[in-house]
């Protein structure tokens, strides 16, 4: 039976060293850690060999269960890495019908395939991460890089519109004040004009009822 503990010790050992160094932060390898404390301390009411293979078989299925548990989230992340990447170059490529110039995602960088190993292009977001990590991280860098870059470029555009919309208002003003100051001087200069005539048909008439006086009286 010690013989046994002794066993059971050493195995619950290295199985935490294997945890410790490969699941640190892994929520999977503690709730391992936890299952074998508690195991441990029902351990010295099992007796036979079936108890030590359920013993075995509770870590390992407890293993597998978390191991399709993080292959679930991790597949999850890279769907949700993978359209976000395409989400981010639709945006980028996307054509600016205001701008002469469109600005397009370097695709010798922005490449989301990678030679494999095994010869042929496959994607990036299906290899392991130790050989994505870089790849992954420069592309996303470039992109969000890219992202500031083209909003800057709306933002100019958009405060060069604001800045001819109101030049074009203010040379519409210019004009229209132009316009009116015309308009009131050839009004003026018809006030005067129509002054003068009328001042001339006054002495016209001034003078007719003048001769009409002479004729009267010399008849």
């Amino acid at each position: 039976m010690k013989k046994k503990e002794k066993e059971y010790i050493k195995l619950q050992e290295r199985l935490n060293q294997v945890l410790m160094e490969k699941k640190k932060e892994s929520k999977s390898g503690m709730e391992i850690m936890n299952l074998l404390q508690k195991e441990g301390r029902q351990r010295g009411t099992w007796n036979g060999k079936k108890a030590d293979n359920d013993f075995y078989k509770k870590i390992v299925d407890a293993y597998e269960a978390k191991n399709q548990e993080l292959m679930a989230e991790n597949a999850d992340l890279r769907a949700l890495l993978r359209s976000m990447q395409g989400d981010m170059r639709d945006f980028l490529n996307a054509p600016d019908p205001s701008s002469k110039q469109s600005l397009v995602v370097n695709e010798r960088l922005e490449t989301e395939h990678s030679q494999s190993p095994f010869g042929g292009r496959m994607d990036v977001f299906d290899l392991p991460l130790h050989m994505a990590r870089d790849q992954i991280e420069v592309s996303l860098r470039t992109k969000m890089a890219s992202i500031k870059l083209k909003e800057c470029m709306i933002q100019l555009q958009d405060e060069q519109k604001v800045a001819e919309v109101t030049s074009e208002a203010t040379e519409r003003e210019l004009e229209l004040e132009a316009q009116l100051v015309e308009a009131r001087s050839i009004i003026q200069e018809q006030l005067l004009c129509f002054c003068h005539c009328a001042n001339r048909i006054t002495d016209l008439i001034q003078i007719l009822i003048s001769v009409y006086s002479c004729i009267n009286q010399s008849i």
